[in-house]
């Protein structure tokens, strides 16, 4: 496993886990307990890959998302649905008119 994203805020780790998760990528959050007051000995929020064959891939979906670019660069850009042809904005993992994902399966 390897550390790819560490931050005060766990929303934000919550946000990287999701464009990692998007993009086929496992991963875990550690230390969320923070908020709960449960100090641990190396401090905030991180985001663990579990694959280390990965790490190039979630390093530049981790760069994308802290330069502002967001899921666009991580995620390439508007998508078209497979089924029905919508266009959909890169955060979105599924179709909103007929409910297929993005990868085609329904």
């Amino acid at each position: 496993m390897k550390k790819v994203f560490t931050s005060c805020s766990l929303a934000d780790a919550y946000c990287v886990r999701t464009l990692l998760e998007a993009e086929g990528i496992p991963c875990v959050i550690r230390n969320e307990t923070l908020l709960q007051g449960q100090a641990t000995a190396d401090g905030h929020p991180s985001v663990w890959i579990v694959d280390d064959g990965r790490l190039e891939a979630a390093e530049s979906i981790v760069s994308g998302y802290l330069s502002n670019e967001g899921p666009s660069r991580a995620g390439g850009g508007q998508w078209k649905c497979p089924t029905c042809g919508e266009l959909h904005d890169p955060q979105f993992t599924s179709c909103w008119k007929c409910g297929t994902d993005r990868t085609g399966d329904r």
